[in-house]
């Protein structure tokens, strides 16, 4: 961990919920981008920042935390309830001879990536190397341990998707009034692979 990295976190820690505002500037100019338009809820704690790139019309909730030793990145028009948290990493647990508190390197690092118009809510988790399609809503209290298709409405632990955001006609409709990058049939194909 650099010193700067180490100054950073004993600031945010040191500064008192009064100055919420002051915490919440510094980790939005720790960010590696931090687009428009960005809502930081109290005490969301991001570790890594130059890490983390965050697009426009974002809010994060109370309490929520990002964390990894690999790059997170968040996409624009992405919401997330309170206590959401994100871990882009893990620990070594087969290094043979020391405890694993001892152990500082061989861990899976894999990015995260949640992609535009993304609704996350309360409590979910959201582990190592997944990336959270357009368009998609994550139930509260949900894990996800793997790759969400995009428009999907996805719960429990592990998450999975449970049915699409619309039906076919709005689905169709909606994808070309946003301009997605996605095509219906893509989305169609991702969602029922998921189901399995």
């Amino acid at each position: 961990m650099s010193i700067r990295h180490k100054l950073y976190i004993l600031l945010l820690r040191s500064l008192p919920n009064a100055l919420w505002p002051l915490r919440k500037l510094i980790i939005k100019k720790s960010l590696k981008h931090c687009g428009k338009s960005v809502k930081l809820g109290p005490n969301v704690f991001i570790l890594n920042p130059h890490l983390v790139t965050i697009g426009d019309n974002v809010f994060i909730g109370d309490k929520s935390t990002i964390s990894g030793n690999v790059h997170i990145d968040i996409g624009n028009d992405v919401l997330f309830g309170p206590e959401v948290m994100i871990r882009g990493g893990d620990h070594n647990i087969n290094y043979v001879g020391k405890h694993m508190r001892f152990v500082k390197s061989g861990g899976k690092n894999m990015p995260v990536t949640i992609e535009d118009d993304v609704w996350i809510g309360t409590r979910a988790i959201i582990l190592k190397g997944v990336k959270i399609g357009e368009g998609a809503v994550v139930g509260a209290g949900a894990i996800i341990t793997r790759d969400i298709p995009p428009y999907t409405v996805n719960v429990g632990n592990p998450s999975k998707p449970i049915k699409l955001r619309f039906n076919k006609d709005d689905l169709q409709k909606h994808i070309e009034l946003v301009k997605s990058k996605y095509k219906y049939v893509e989305i169609i194909s991702m969602f029922e692979n998921a189901k399995d």
